[in-house]
């Protein structure tokens, strides 16, 4: 014959309760490590994001300032042409015996 299962569940030996102590503040302090990790890392890839954020801003920034001196040199060029130009008119008018200030020909 079979020897009959207990209903009850198998006693538990007792832990010491120093061990008890020892492990539960061994699982605390992983626990804490794996959390300032992950803050860690996360703030990590936020200042990451935010360095890459500025360089392309700066980058950005200085194509743009780059573009603008291009076209305000490129309009005192014109300018500059427009007034060699009206000087070169208002010269062959005048040594032609009309007055520039008049609208030149008529």
């Amino acid at each position: 014959m079979r020897p009959r299962r207990s209903r009850h569940p198998r006693e538990v030996k007792a832990v010491h309760p120093y061990l008890l102590a020892a492990a539960l503040a061994l699982l605390t302090t992983a626990g804490a490590v794996l959390v300032v990790r992950h803050q860690t890392s996360t703030l990590r890839r936020a200042l990451d994001r935010e360095r890459a954020a500025a360089r392309l801003t700066q980058t950005l920034q200085h194509r743009d300032i780059t573009v603008l001196k291009a076209r305000l040199d490129a309009a005192r060029a014109e300018g500059a042409v427009l007034a060699a130009a009206n000087h070169v008119l208002d010269t062959a008018l005048t040594h032609h015996g009309r007055d520039p200030q008049e609208g030149g020909l008529s």
